[in-house]
């Protein structure tokens, strides 16, 4: 399967300034390309942490969402644009190279772009209704076996959930009769919520805003980040290897090929400045969302090694075949 270009004129893009002009930057507005909508979680985190970078940078940095595609459209806007430092964006490693590589596009790479750093941490967790009655991935696999429960929400067919739905149920004897696919994970929320599929995938963000609604548990961190929100979770690494390589996002800082190495250090060092910022890391322990700044050597070992990763641990082939029986 090749696409070339496919991805162009997928979705809206919008773009929302943050602060005033604090200063200025060369004259230049940096912008931060984000590529999925506003309101959603690696939105909300560049919302956090760009007030704190034009302080750092004394100018003014303006969020672009570019959402279509998985990602996968922003990131390829991202690819075509100047390399003079005034575009970057976020990439969330390694779900972007998940889709880049089922997609099997040919006209870009992950490893063309340039690594500046990451700030951020999420995951998934699996969450369930509380009336199903269960708290860990043990007592979830005997429901499952006893039929007491059939489906399993994921976050729509090829997305990065999907595999995990199969690897649950091959690798960790959760053995649910059909994976049900919903338009991403707000509509996983509210499938759970209501009991409508009763057990899904959510990250650990939107998990917290479903638990608040007091009738969903987070009961197992698919992750092996441990998840302040919820410190007494079931891990699934107590049932199996670690599931990080597909299940553990970092929101890895990119630019376009060929920005030089100067401009993206003072990139980082203004992320560096917003991450560790009190007031970031006030808004990260109240919200339980994880912030945790790594250099551009970090970045680029993101950028490196999470597809290498993913192909020694995902049959592509296999699950593309799945995704046609599934379809």
């Amino acid at each position: 399967m090749n696409r070339r270009r496919l991805l162009k004129g997928i979705g809206a893009a919008s773009t929302v300034s943050l602060a005033g002009l604090a200063g200025c930057l060369d004259n230049e507005e940096l912008t931060w390309m984000i590529p999925w909508s506003e309101g959603g979680g690696t939105d909300t985190y560049a919302r956090q942490l760009g007030p704190l970078m034009e302080e750092e940078l004394d100018g003014s940095v303006v969020i672009d969402n570019q959402p279509g595609a998985g990602s996968l459209r922003g990131i390829e806007w991202l690819h075509d644009q100047e390399d003079d430092g005034t575009v970057f964006g976020t990439a969330n490693t390694p779900s972007w190279q998940f889709g880049w590589r089922l997609e099997g596009i040919d006209d870009w790479q992950p490893s063309d772009f340039e690594p500046i750093a990451y700030s951020g941490v999420f995951g998934y967790t699996i969450i369930v209704n509380d009336e199903l009655g269960v708290s860990d991935f043990s007592e979830l696999q005997d429901a499952y076996a006893d039929g007491e429960v059939d489906n399993f929400a994921h976050q729509g067919t090829g997305h990065d959930s999907h595999v995990i739905s199969y690897l649950l149920r091959d690798e960790y004897d959760l053995e649910w009769e059909n994976a049900v696919a919903y338009d991403g994970g707000g509509e996983v929320n509210e499938a759970v919520i209501s009991g409508e599929t009763p057990v899904g995938i959510a990250t650990n963000t939107s998990a917290a805003d479903a638990a608040d609604s007091g009738d969903v548990s987070a009961i197992v961190n698919l992750m092996d980040t441990d998840i302040d929100a919820f410190p007494e979770i079931d891990q699934i690494t107590n049932y199996g290897d670690s599931l990080a390589y597909i299940s553990e996002f970092r929101q890895t800082q990119i630019a376009p090929p060929g920005t030089p190495e100067d401009v993206r250090q003072d990139l980082a060092d203004a992320i560096e400045y917003a991450a560790t910022h009190d007031e970031a890391q006030e808004w990260a322990e109240e919200t339980g969302n994880v912030l945790e700044y790594g250099d551009m050597n970090a970045a680029a070992d993101d950028l490196d090694g999470a597809l290498d990763e993913l192909e020694a641990n995902v049959d592509f082939e296999a699950f593309e075949e799945r995704i046609d029986e599934d379809a």
